[in-house]
């Protein structure tokens, strides 16, 4: 396999990393879905095995200068990015537990179109029109998805709009981290969501309503936390050091497909019509973005 990797061009390996991540990623809901924990606690068992789990990974295969990369996170920009990997942390596992898994992976793809916006103000880069017009139209494909995410089958009783909404925000956290790494190179971004992920999940355990730690899905808890998500996220922050970010933008998109099936064949979660055509609407609109901005370089 190591073999084979070398032999390919730099752009195919940056397709294969991220290609790989996401499939490793795809079913990191299926395995929430199966911990059956309450939701501070999933989001306590997350972000503590993630966080150690990604170290140990940068501290074995990625790191390059260990003092500057950990120096790099009492700067402005590596506080803000701590900030906001544990408010993307936070907000992804709430809105998991809160709805439909289909809502959140949709209002989680919106995070390029994110991106772009952030990238007017912090990057000074300039977005056309259509560019504006295609943000809107995703925005109201998440609505069409969030309109009729209650009749979904077999979803958590919470509210559709939270969860859309905590989906929203993880996108917006996301493309604020990843603009951030554009416009402070030297920022170690890893470091920084390790650091950010073991926060929110201590957090989480002292805000959690259930007395001491909950650990009685001892696999799944495993799964989502030390394979599953600390895996995925240092192949897909690999990725674009090989191939251009909008290819890795689109390859994520397998995630808001793969997703919800992972979903619906293991626990019978399945998504209304409705909400397939909102999602098929910013899955559109996306492709359709990232072949503009593709076109404009």
């Amino acid at each position: 396999m190591l073999h084979y990797f070398n032999s390919l061009s730099n752009n195919y390996k940056g397709i294969f990393l991220a290609f790989i991540g996401v499939m490793i990623l795809t079913p990191d809901t299926l395995f929430m879905r199966l911990s059956e924990l309450e939701r501070w606690q999933m989001v306590g068992w997350r972000g503590v095995l993630m966080g150690i789990t990604l170290f140990i990974i940068w501290l074995c295969f990625m790191k390059k200068n260990p003092r500057n990369e950990l120096a790099s996170l009492l700067s402005i920009p590596g506080i803000l990015v701590m900030f906001a990997m544990a408010f993307n942390s936070i907000n992804f596992t709430l809105g998991v537990a809160e709805t439909s898994i289909m809502v959140v992976l949709t209002a989680l793809a919106t995070m390029p179109l994110f991106a772009a916006v952030l990238s007017v103000f912090l990057l000074n880069e300039k977005q056309p029109l259509l560019g504006w017009v295609i943000l809107f139209i995703a925005i109201i494909g998440v609505g069409i998805v969030v309109s009729d995410g209650n009749n979904a089958s077999n979803i958590p009783e919470g509210s559709v709009i939270l969860g859309g909404f905590y989906g929203l925000m993880t996108a917006l956290g996301l493309a604020f981290t990843f603009t951030l790494a554009r416009k402070y190179e030297w920022l170690a971004v890893i470091p920084a969501t390790c650091v950010a992920s073991v926060i929110s999940g201590i957090i989480a355990f002292y805000v959690s309503p259930e007395f001491g730690i909950d650990f009685s899905a001892p696999i799944s808890v495993i799964m989502m936390g030390v394979i599953i998500s600390p895996i995925s996220f240092a192949l897909l922050l690999i990725a674009p050091k090989y191939t251009q970010a909008s290819m890795v933008s689109l390859i994520m998109l397998l995630e808001m497909i793969l997703g919800p099936i992972w979903v619906w064949v293991g626990l019978g979660e399945a998504p209304t019509p409705v909400m397939i055509v909102g999602s098929f609407i910013v899955l559109a609109s996306i492709l359709m973005y990232i072949r503009v901005s593709r076109s404009l370089q």
